[in-house]
């Protein structure tokens, strides 16, 4: 008997699917304070890593 609902089920995920991930980028930031900024270059990343002391102790 699935067989004839699965249609009607699988649109209405969907359209639910679609429809958290168009809330969660339009209100995002006020509801779970996501990003809305890139992250760094990797070489970015590098430059601090290496730019740090080392203490041989």
């Amino acid at each position: 008997m699935f067989h004839v609902y699965w249609p009607a089920t699988a649109c209405l995920t969907l359209f639910l699917i679609v429809g958290v991930i168009m809330v969660m980028l339009r209100y995002g930031p006020k509801l779970c304070k996501t990003r809305h900024v890139a992250f760094d270059d990797d070489t970015d990343w590098q430059q601090k890593a290496y730019e740090q002391k080392v203490s041989y102790a």
